[in-house]
């Protein structure tokens, strides 16, 4: 019980301090004297404690209870006397944390500043950029040689960690602004500066979610960016590829009249080479640089602009970014450096997510790759199922389309249905190529082929093709297998290929029967047979498939590979 109120007492304490950071204006060391406080309060065995930083260029002392501050900061300590600590340590004193390199007179010194002590905790926190925190707090105890208990030495393992964070949190607060001057600001300059992380926070929080489209991603980009910094009154943010250019996003400018127009690269860059410009009156540029027709089409698009910030920011070797970030025609004023240094922090971002997105689907294009040469295995094994995965591919995202389904689904379940009998490379040959009736337990062995699937469709980009593999042959009224799901149990995608799956086998000739045409499979469709079909699927995907089975029959059946009866 006394572990859980201690446990109790440190969440609570550093919950606390989360909530006090603006007490403090972000100023070190304030802050890490509140927390020294905190750390003695909580662990009772430790009277005194100190705060560091140690970086390449300096070691210096931030904070103290229990030791004379000015003496600490007298000290000359070298950064290069420390000796590398990962994680906490339990020593006699600090001077056993320094070189066999560190002076006499800087030991005896710093001896001083700490005194007798029974036992120091001491945690380094490794940042970076090459600084630390060092965190040590010290027991006056020498009857029982000082020690801590172990819950407390996690304890202040976490308090470690929170000023370890803290200070990562302080240094990126710096390269934002770009100062390299006194954290010690005043509260509104602080609060101004803890909105712009928040807003900054949200668009880094989109970069893995692959449903966030590009245009949705850079129109928030831009309303952000405006946002946060001053002087700005329109901007446009363009894709470029190969001699191509397209503008995916503006503020201000009126890009949906652009009318999808074919653009080079070269009537908007001016200097390749350079990765920012400021440029006077573009306008007057663009209108030698282009097309008279062009340029006419562009004048009504793009509000005339006083000054222009222009930034080609390359993604790979086959795509960049343009922004251009404008100043309004009749207002004077220059882009300043804090200005111009934001606006490429905000190209980096934008690179950034492309750079994901485009690597995303490469590795969605080398997966789907693979995974289309192993049904081409299958087929080698089967070699029945090459027409009827084409045709059950076509199906499925037909069927897809009509139940309502996302665009970006509907075309996963028509890249994915194909591989639904994916784990049949793992079935002996043998008994899938059987031209009678399969044994009780090779029909066992046969529906394995479910849950073999999963050992090759791994990872978020085979979620849909795996929930296919793996549930396709589950029946809405849950007598299926591999784990005898129903209803809406069964995923959308896996709902559908089974539908697909069993009408074009019925269609198809087999080795073990001929097909069967539209008007019987239909009919074993509704009513059943030996196998007993009815109330194997979702009664509304079955109506959507009868009412449009026409169609289907017209688009797929008439124009496709052999093996279904006309």
């Amino acid at each position: 019980m006394v572990k859980e109120n201690d446990s109790e007492k440190s969440t609570a304490a550093i919950i606390d301090l989360l909530l006090e950071l603006d007490w403090y204006e972000w100023d070190p060391r304030l802050y890490y004297h509140r927390l020294l406080e905190v750390v003695l309060s909580i662990i009772p065995e430790a009277s005194s404690g100190t705060v560091s930083i140690r970086n390449p260029e300096r070691w210096e002392f931030v904070a103290s209870i229990g030791h004379e501050m000015p003496k600490l900061l007298s000290l000359q300590l070298d950064p290069r006397w420390w000796v590398p600590l990962h994680g906490v340590r339990l020593v006699g004193s600090l001077l056993e944390c320094l070189s066999l390199a560190t002076p006499h007179e800087s030991q005896r010194a710093l001896q001083e500043c700490f005194g007798p002590a029974g036992k120091t905790l001491v945690g380094a926190y490794q940042l970076d950029n090459d600084e630390e925190i060092i965190l040590t707090v010290e027991s006056t105890n020498k009857k029982d040689s000082g020690a801590f208990a172990p819950s407390h030495i996690r304890t202040f393992e976490a308090f470690l960690k929170l000023a370890g964070k803290y200070q990562s949190i302080t240094l990126q607060k710096m390269a934002l602004e770009n100062v390299h001057e006194s954290l010690v600001c005043s509260y509104e300059e602080i609060s101004t500066l803890s909105t712009k992380i928040r807003e900054l926070l949200s668009l880094s929080q989109q970069f893995g979610d692959s449903s966030v489209k590009l245009s949705m991603f850079f129109k928030q980009l831009l309303l952000v960016l405006f946002k946060l910094v001053d002087g700005i009154d329109y901007g446009s943010i363009a894709l470029i590829k190969g001699e191509r250019i397209s503008f995916i996003s503006a503020r201000g400018h009126r890009l949906k009249e652009l009318n999808q127009r074919y653009l080079k690269k070269q009537w908007f860059l001016l200097e390749e080479q350079k990765t920012m410009l400021e440029i006077q009156h573009l306008h007057q540029i663009w209108k030698v640089k282009m097309p008279p027709e062009v340029y006419t089409e562009i004048q009504r698009v793009f509000l005339p602009t006083e000054s222009t910030l222009m930034l080609t920011v390359p993604v790979d070797n086959r795509i960049s970014l343009l922004f251009m970030l404008d100043i309004a025609a009749g207002k004077k004023g220059r882009f300043t450096n804090l200005t111009k240094r934001m606006c490429l922090s905000f190209a980096e971002l934008a690179r950034g997510f492309v750079s994901l997105r485009v690597q995303a689907e490469l590795t969605q294009h080398a997966y789907y790759t693979f995974s289309q040469k192993l049904a081409r295995v299958v087929e080698q094994y089967d070699p029945e199922t090459g027409a009827h995965n084409y045709r059950v591919s076509l199906l499925s995202e037909y069927l897809a389309r009509k139940m309502g389904l996302s665009p970006k689904r509907c075309e996963e379940i028509g890249r994915y249905a194909g591989l639904h009998d994916i784990g049949k490379i793992f079935i002996d040959s043998v008994i899938l190529r059987k031209e009678g009736p399969l044994t009780a337990q090779e029909f066992d062995t046969v529906k394995q082929h479910t849950t073999f699937s999963q050992e090759l469709l791994e990872g978020s980009f085979f979620e849909v093709a795996r929930n296919i593999a793996m549930y396709h042959h589950e029946r809405w009224d849950g007598k299926g297998y591999p784990l005898g799901l129903r209803g809406n149990q069964i995923p959308i995608e896996a709902q559908i290929v089974a539908l697909a799956d069993v009408y074009d086998a019925l269609r198809s000739s087999r080795v073990y029967k001929r097909p069967y045409t539209k008007e019987e499979a239909l009919r074993i469709l509704i009513e059943g047979d030996e196998r007993d079909l009815r109330g194997q699927f979702n009664p509304h995907l079955l109506k959507i498939f009868l009412d449009h089975i026409e169609e289907i029959e017209c688009t797929i059946y008439k124009h496709c590979p052999e093996g279904a009866a006309f």
